[in-house]
């Protein structure tokens, strides 16, 4: 896992914990660059997750072995976070004109700028719209007037454009999401919103920014009745075939059915902190985690393995977000930080090992720290009565299971103070101890 978290870091600017308004979206890119690039975008409407989960998993379980792929997983970040379809208006209108003034200009200039770009030759935008589209009224789910579940055009065709034939590629896309529906009420349709012809909705969109900018675009929408797993599925079908008609090759890490992509959106989402001296493995954790060293008057910078990743200062604390969802609350508590050297040697089941601070180890039965001078262990649930930890060898049944991150009560801190007489501690790093056994003491003070 650790593997993957630092490969995923070379794709991902670094972050920093701001007012949820400064919140900004992600651009990773994948593959070979070249000038057959595909841009995926979700997340343009903060209330349609199926699209910005599909978008992420893209992001992070796909590699491409062939090809050029960008993905920008969560466009409107802020309204993702407030579960908004767009707190400052709806962004996809504003494709045509926006005002300087407008707390959306930087996203909307700067996805722009990527469309317009000279290696981009395909656009794909996901959305999730109401009930299921039908070109003719069935019933007040299913009728003309209804988004979901279809393959969005502006125009059958774009004469001069890298994949000219809309219409052609987008019913290929169709048939092969209808291949693996569901349910038949789930069939795809197609949508030719012909928006040249005074669709005035449609005329401010991005899909028909990037038409005007002779760029091949194509939306994709998922019901809203659905569960966003089933909507992530379904576009990560059409997410594919989009990409096999652009000739890019790629993996995934899971077969694709439903419960995967269900499990995928739910894998466990590591965080660091300060270049990994504090790092969370957020696996169903709990409401809060309390006693977080971070250093005074310092803008809390953070990685994630996932874009949907957010930190926001609030009350006292940071708000980690995942999409829509809240994960965990961090309590802080300030010290400084030490520069002392980011691995420590321990004693797992009895086998010696060094590992690295910001990691996560699992153990059978117990753990001890070697230690070193001028440093205090501090195992976060033992209550040893000693200040310096080191050198006790600590089994699973002397943790206070009420002190672990996770509710499950598996998984503990283990933290390292820079310790000098006459001295406040300096904290040093910390890293993860995961127990293989849930039979640990249900007492103590929340941490």
């Amino acid at each position: 896992m650790r593997g993957i978290f630092i490969k995923f870091f070379i794709l991902i600017i670094c972050c920093y914990v701001l007012e949820a308004n400064n919140l900004q979206y992600s651009l990773i890119k994948k593959g070979t660059l070249d000038d057959n690039t595909v841009l995926v975008i979700g997340g343009i409407q903060g209330d349609e997750p199926g699209g910005f989960l599909a978008a992420s998993l893209l992001a992070t379980e796909y590699n491409i072995t062939k090809g050029s792929l960008w993905v920008v997983p969560n466009l409107n970040f802020i309204s993702i976070i407030k579960r908004d379809r767009g707190i400052y208006g709806d962004m996809n209108r504003k494709f045509d004109k926006i005002k300087e003034n407008d707390p959306d200009l930087k996203s909307v200039n700067g996805i722009q700028s990527l469309i317009v770009d000279k290696n981009v030759s395909m656009v794909l935008n996901l959305h999730d719209g109401s009930g299921f589209y039908r070109d003719h009224y069935i019933n007040e789910l299913e009728n003309p007037k209804r988004w979901g579940n279809s393959c969005i055009i502006d125009q059958e065709s774009l004469e001069g454009s890298k994949y000219t034939d809309l219409k052609g590629i987008a019913l290929r896309v169709m048939d092969n999401i209808n291949q693996n529906i569901l349910d038949a009420k789930h069939t795809y349709h197609l949508k030719n919103t012909q928006t040249a012809k005074g669709d005035k909705e449609m005329l401010k969109s991005l899909t028909y920014f990037a038409i005007k900018n002779n760029k091949s675009a194509f939306a994709n929408e998922a019901s809203k009745t659905l569960p966003s797993h089933q909507r992530a599925y379904y576009h990560l079908l059409a997410i594919e075939e989009y990409l096999k008609v652009a000739g890019v090759e790629f993996e995934r890490s899971f077969e694709l059915n439903p419960q995967n992509v269900k499990e995928a959106i739910e894998k466990e989402i590591e965080v660091v902190l300060f270049d990994n001296k504090f790092y969370l493995s957020l696996n169903n954790p709990r409401a809060k985690i309390g006693y977080v060293p971070i250093p005074k008057n310092t803008a809390l910078e953070y990685n994630s393995t996932n874009p949907l990743t957010a930190l926001i200062e609030d009350k006292g604390g940071y708000v980690v977000h995942y999409g829509n969802k809240v994960l965990t609350k961090l309590i802080p508590e300030y010290f400084n930080y030490s520069d002392i050297e980011s691995s420590v040697k321990i004693e797992a089941d009895g086998v010696l090992k060094e590992i690295s601070l910001g990691s996560k180890i699992n153990v059978e039965e117990n753990i001890k720290v070697i230690s070193r001078p001028n440093v205090r262990v501090n195992i976060i649930g033992y209550n040893s009565k000693l200040k310096d930890e080191s050198d006790i060898t600590v089994n699973k049944k002397d943790i206070i299971r009420n002190y672990s991150i996770d509710k499950k009560g598996k998984i503990f801190r283990i933290e390292l103070y820079e310790q000098k007489d006459g001295a406040n501690d300096k904290f040093i790093g910390m890293f993860l101890v995961e127990f293989a056994m849930l039979d640990l003491p249900n007492d103590g003070v929340l941490s």
